[in-house]
């Protein structure tokens, strides 16, 4: 298997790579705070390398990361956001003109949580736009860890470690400010608001990065590119 980076490629390799392969894989992310050791990018560095991967090893087109996403719940802090009707509209034009250049299946690979509302119902949206043969399924990454999910902390911190080393600044790597003593339902509604999650965690950092390290990263890609791969296929069947 291998993966086809349209990016850079010319008309005349996509109509002779489109002939074998109508799978196509686009990752989404978002820009906005990821406490002061992490890049505002992780969430997209993390969903287009992932995507990379596990193009490669299914064998698919592989297009470039949508790295703005639904992050107002990061305000006042950091973060370049675009409304969930927004969001829903951009990937749905994108996947219906992916469709149009004879590409019938479409995987989604979300990288921020926020974007889960804007890209559930991209199948719904996309009725009567595309072909009844043409699929879009979204998949969320971190429902393929064992692992809880974080925001800056001791996950997200060491994804970056293995993916991206040289943009984390370890030094600077502080645990959440405030205790988190809610539920993870309650947490998970709440953090929908505008502003929210820096009042819940204080310092916009979800966990503790300080606990990180570039080798369980290495082992959560492991998980993670296993689980997406298993449940693509599983999407084709």
């Amino acid at each position: 298997m291998m993966s086809v980076d349209v990016f850079g490629m010319s008309q005349h390799d996509f109509a002779k790579a489109v002939k074998k392969n109508r799978l196509a894989i686009i990752p989404v992310g978002s820009l906005e705070q990821h406490g002061d050791h992490l890049p505002v990018s992780t969430d997209s560095i993390i969903s287009e390398y992932l995507a990379r991967q596990v193009a490669a090893k299914v064998g698919a087109f592989v297009f470039p990361v949508i790295p703005f996403g639904v992050s107002f719940e990061h305000s006042p802090m950091f973060n370049i956001s675009i409304g969930h009707s927004m969001l829903s509209s951009l990937v749905c034009d994108v996947c219906s003109s992916i469709a149009a250049n004879g590409i019938k299946k479409i995987v989604v690979i979300n990288g921020h949580h926020g974007n889960i509302g804007a890209l559930q119902y991209l199948a719904q949206d996309l009725h009567g736009r595309v072909h009844a043969d043409v699929s879009v399924n979204t998949l969320h990454y971190w429902h393929m860890m064992k692992d809880q999910f974080d925001h800056a902390g001791e996950v997200e911190t060491s994804l970056v470690l293995a993916i991206a080393p040289d943009l984390v600044r370890m030094n600077l790597a502080r645990a959440n400010s405030k205790r988190l003593s809610k539920s993870k339902a309650a947490y998970a509604t709440m953090t929908n608001a505008p502003g929210s999650f820096v009042r819940i965690t204080g310092s916009g950092v979800w966990g503790d990065p300080n606990k990180a390290t570039a080798e369980k990263g290495k082992q959560l890609i492991d998980e993670i590119i296993e689980g997406l791969s298993k449940t693509i296929l599983e999407l084709e069947s």
